[in-house]
């Protein structure tokens, strides 16, 4: 083999073994000197330890890694280990997407608003934006994909991708993902640059397929906060009534009314609230040319007199005044 080509193998292919006394003194301190040096490469993981419960014995981490276009592919098994991941961890390097196929054991994952525990025959896709708790919860194998969040975003033509995206391994989606990961794994080390970045490519546009198809659907808008967004956006129109919201939205009144009944509010009171809200941001920008009667009138109140009085009731004084021409 040549210097290019052993230089070459050493890029896309990386093989770490660790093992841990669990009965060590200093095993948790053992356990972060050798992730860091046998795994430096892993730098949106931080905060590993080993579990409290567990004394005896050796624990054990091994990982085979393969570079596939810009994923690094591993193959993994890990005894018991708990650790953090993502948004938080040192070097800012968590612009990142996490994507664990489960062959053996049980991964539990969780952040703040979510928790899910994985076991064999699953696919679970993670954006690395969140900061997420993990913890292989007994011995596990796995195998482990991660690449920039961009190479995702540019397939899925959106800006965020979904926090969690979980799917198992029998649908077919997840079976051209892995049937494609088999065979970029057993030929990276003969691809060319050009045959590299082709699957990696592919790789993302297969991640993107199951992200689209089994990615949680975002809950719908509540109809008081679709019947607040359109208000909002028509407040300075006299024609603004709940029975036109209602008919914008497909609904009849009865359901509008209903909607915004748990808060106490009604419909008309909260577009005169907003209404007033707005007409005094109107007044107090610096150089306003409206007078307060010409405000009140953009703002739907009847008169300047009847905008006064909302406006002493709401907030304890009459609006500002730019002298005669308000009287």
């Amino acid at each position: 083999m040549t210097q290019t080509e052993t230089t070459r193998t050493a890029a896309w292919r990386q093989r770490a073994v660790i093992d841990i006394p669990l009965h060590h003194p200093r095993r948790q301190d053992l356990l972060h000197e050798q992730w860091q040096r046998r795994l430096g490469h892993l730098a949106h993981v931080g905060r590993l330890r080993l579990p409290a419960d567990r004394t005896a014995g050796v624990h054990r981490t091994r990982v085979e890694r393969r570079m596939v276009g810009e994923a690094a592919v591993s193959r993994q098994f890990s005894d018991p280990i708990e650790g953090t991941s993502g948004s938080g961890v040192a070097d800012g390097r968590a612009d990142l997407v996490a994507v664990h196929v489960i062959s053996s054991g049980s991964l539990r994952i969780e952040d703040s608003g979510r928790r899910a525990d994985l076991g064999p025959g699953t696919v679970c896709v993670r954006d690395l934006h969140a900061s997420w708790q993990f913890a292989y919860t007994a011995p596990t194998g796995c195998r482990v994909l991660i690449l920039p969040r961009a190479a995702l975003l540019d397939h899925l033509h959106r800006t965020r991708l979904p926090a969690l995206t979980v799917a198992p391994a029998t649908t077919p989606e997840s079976r051209l993902l892995l049937a494609h990961l088999d065979t970029a794994w057993s030929l990276a080390e003969r691809l060319g640059p050009e045959g590299t970045h082709a699957a990696g490519v592919a790789l993302a546009v297969l991640l993107t397929g199951l992200i689209r198809t089994h990615a949680p659907a975002a809950p719908p808008p509540s109809l008081r906060a679709a019947a607040t967004a359109y208000a909002d956006s028509r407040l300075r129109d006299p024609g603004l009534t709940p029975a036109a919201i209602a008919r914008a939205l497909n609904v009849s009144v009865r359901t509008l009314h209903r909607a915004f009944a748990d808060d106490g509010e009604t419909v008309m009171a909260q577009i005169r609230r907003r209404r007033l809200e707005g007409a005094r941001r109107e007044l107090g920008l610096p150089g306003s040319p409206y007078t307060v009667a010409e405000v009140a009138a953009r703002w739907q109140f009847a008169d300047a007199g009847h905008f006064r009085r909302a406006h002493r009731a709401a907030y304890g004084h009459s609006p500002g005044r730019r002298g005669a021409e308000d009287t």
